[in-house]
């Protein structure tokens, strides 16, 4: 998804900003959405406030520098998302038309750490390829539907926020 892409493009631009080299990868887990071995090259606190200005929370361990959007960062990321979906119910992606357009019915609410978490996630989901993606909609559908028995709702609009924008760009 372009504006998850875009976040790896900012932290990369933070970094070399500060002097610091080295790749920024998206981590396939974990509490960090980023990940760059920049630290081991250069100052890692110069890199972390680098960070911090373009709204970026991150620390450095074992020569690795762990990288989040703050919560301002992702609301901002989510925001610039379509919210509106008209599901076609005689597309191929139905239930993902579906999925989206019952998380953007609920209100947006501010971010608890499981709010943004589920945000984190879904970012993590949407910027892969489209086959893994579709692989990886049951995951977060699950974990949609716990948030929802467990009448906890921080998030749920942002993910939908998120998902709108993966549709549109891949063709709805």
């Amino acid at each position: 998804m372009e504006g998850v892409t875009a976040l790896r493009s900012e932290a990369r631009e933070a970094i070399l900003c500060a002097g610091g080299r080295g790749f920024v990868r998206f981590l396939s887990e974990g509490d960090a959405l980023l990940i760059s071995d920049a630290p081991r090259r250069s100052d890692a606190d110069a890199l972390i406030a680098a960070l911090a200005v373009r709204g970026f929370d991150s620390c450095a361990r074992d020569g690795l520098l762990y990288i989040t959007p703050g919560t301002q960062r992702l609301l901002t990321l989510c925001a610039a998302q379509p919210q509106e979906i008209i599901v076609n119910w005689d597309s191929a992606r139905y239930d993902v038309q579906a999925l989206c357009a019952r998380l953007l019915g609920e209100a947006p609410l501010p971010l608890e750490g499981d709010g943004k978490r589920l945000v984190l996630e879904t970012a993590r989901l949407l910027w892969q390829p489209q086959d893994r993606v579709l692989a990886g909609l049951p995951a977060l559908r699950a974990a949609v539907a716990v948030r929802l028995r467990e009448r906890r709702r921080s998030g749920l609009h942002e993910a939908g926020r998120l998902l709108c924008g993966w549709l549109i760009e891949n063709g709805n």
